[in-house]
């Protein structure tokens, strides 16, 4: 009889492979029942589409490691996080209901914000079917971007790579003593492979029509479409990490945290946005999104997630990346990165 992957996803929690401490925080999987039927509706239409989509990956890629079929789950836990780990055969992604709802919120923020509204252009008279329309696209895009950074931890090897020390990666829940920039480097990919998944669904996948009719440009000339799904993209990942970053970061320690500073992930970002539209004959695309329009729409971003009771200030962390010190920070950074990748090219080929 076959155990359904659900079943050995809560399993693993209570199971030999789960470390003590981890045990502490992941308590298994979340019965969905227990939230809003709204919310329960939403989230196991999200889930069972992704799911979907992470069963129908293709196979032998270039870069690709070796690894079991996936599953992905919501899980019991005080705290916000998405996890990466395998466990009976399973590639598992799992998302805590403290992330899911921190995501939620910083959706809700941008919903209400008039700024957002007139940034992304939004012919939306109703109040409500206009917040309804950006709550929705920024969080698919957020939901969906978190779940693709721990599959690359699991397609690139990462899991294994670094399964000795600890069983699962993690998205939220970081150290400034624990990592290296090794580590940082893997972070990195994650996010800038993450990233080019996001962008080809929701440019060239199903997630096209379905945006553009929720944010009310279907109708609109391409390249308009093009723009406003785009700026989308930047505000939801704007909002993502302005609402998990904590302020201040102790930048004496950027050589030991496990994850790189949230302003590096988000100029990361921003750059591997770019390559994709110039790889996939978007350079205009690319090209329409000038420093003062990121600006711009990050300054309105920040705004709206202060309305979260967070302070969404990446000043100093953008002085030292300025720095001398910080451009060396960066440059080994990007040195671990390119090395990485090459390596898994190297392995594939």
């Amino acid at each position: 009889m076959t155990i359904p992957l659900e079943v050995l996803f809560d399993r693993y929690f209570r199971s030999g492979e789960c470390h003590p401490d981890n045990k502490r925080y992941y308590k298994g999987k979340q019965n969905l029942s227990n939230l809003s039927p709204q919310l329960a509706s939403f989230l196991t239409d999200i889930q069972a589409a992704l799911n979907e989509s992470l069963n129908n990956e293709k196979q032998n890629v270039p870069g690709h490691v070796e690894h079991p079929p996936f599953h992905f789950d919501y899980v019991i836990s005080a705290v916000p996080n998405a996890i990466a780990f395998t466990f009976a055969n399973t590639s598992f992604i799992g998302i805590t209901m403290p992330l899911i709802n921190t995501l939620w919120d910083a959706c809700v923020e941008l919903s209400k914000s008039t700024g957002i509204g007139a940034l992304l252009d939004l012919d939306i008279p109703e109040t409500a079917k206009r917040e309804e329309a950006i709550l929705t696209v920024m969080f698919q895009t957020q939901l969906i971007f978190v779940v693709l950074h721990e599959w690359t931890h699991h397609v690139h090897g990462h899991c294994s790579r670094y399964a000795p020390r600890s069983e699962f990666f993690n998205e939220v829940v970081s150290s400034d003593t624990d990592g290296n920039l090794e580590e940082q480097a893997l972070e990195m990919d994650a996010d800038s492979y993450a990233v080019y998944y996001v962008l080809a669904h929701l440019f060239k996948g199903p997630r096209r029509e379905q945006a553009s009719e929720l944010l009310n440009c279907k109708h609109a000339r391409a390249s308009v479409q093009d723009e406003i799904l785009f700026s989308s993209f930047f505000m939801a990942m704007g909002a993502f990490l302005y609402s998990l970053s904590p302020v201040p970061v102790d930048l004496s320690k950027v050589y030991t945290r496990t994850h790189p500073l949230p302003a590096t992930r988000m100029a990361w970002i921003v750059g591997h946005a770019k390559s994709w539209c110039t790889q996939n004959n978007r350079s205009e695309l690319a090209a329409s999104m000038t420093r003062e329009k990121y600006q711009t729409l990050m300054v309105v971003v920040a705004r709206a997630i202060a309305g979260m009771g967070v302070e969404p200030d990446w000043s100093e962390q953008t002085a030292f990346l300025q720095s001398e010190p910080g451009s060396k920070y960066r440059n080994k950074l990007e040195e671990l990165f390119k090395a990485h990748v090459e390596a898994l090219y190297l392995r594939s080929s």
